[in-house]
């Protein structure tokens, strides 16, 4: 039995640029093939999201020979840590030395404190040709049933998920969301 490779970060990160397809910015592989990015997250909104039967129907809706990478990654969130600083910044001055020494220390700790980490799970998409471009497209459709939502991702939010890959490290200041 020949060996066979499932998956590797190198074909994602080596790549030739981008091209349009449709809507979408593509990828261009070392391969040359066209790959497509989306963010698969829950609905806020939504109490009853199923995100197995969810990734089961996408599965189950792709044609054979298609080729689709499912990516978790634990991605650095700075959203909660600069609402709570700017929440600590409009307090009201604390009235004596101690509480002042406490408010400006709490400051300094949320600033020098690591950023939280939150789960992403993103989506790869070979594009086989021009018949998968309508069934990208329709991804929103399918998973809206499930509590699902898609965010299909530009070319600069596919080039902050590259540098992550590459360099998934908290010291890193540009971080594409």
């Amino acid at each position: 039995m020949a060996e066979q490779t499932i998956g590797s970060t190198r074909t994602f990160v080596l790549a030739k640029g981008f091209t349009q397809v449709g809507k979408q910015a593509a990828l261009i592989g070392e391969d040359d093939t066209r790959r497509l990015f989306a963010e698969v997250y829950a609905d806020p909104d939504r109490p009853e999201v199923r995100p197995q039967e969810g990734y089961q129907a996408i599965l189950a809706s792709m044609q054979p020979g298609w080729t689709l990478r499912l990516l978790q990654l634990f991605w650095p969130d700075p959203e909660p840590r600069l609402e709570f600083q700017k929440q600590v910044q409009n307090w009201k001055s604390p009235g004596t030395e101690g509480l002042d020494i406490l408010h400006q220390g709490l400051l300094l700790a949320i600033q020098e404190y690591s950023l939280p980490f939150v789960r992403r799970t993103v989506l790869e998409f070979v594009l086989p040709g021009d018949d998968g471009i309508a069934w990208w497209e329709g991804l929103t459709g399918l998973c809206a049933g499930f509590g699902l939502r898609v965010r299909y991702l530009d070319q600069s939010a596919v080039e902050g998920l590259t540098r992550w890959v590459l360099n998934p490290n908290l010291d890193y200041d540009r971080v594409g969301r």
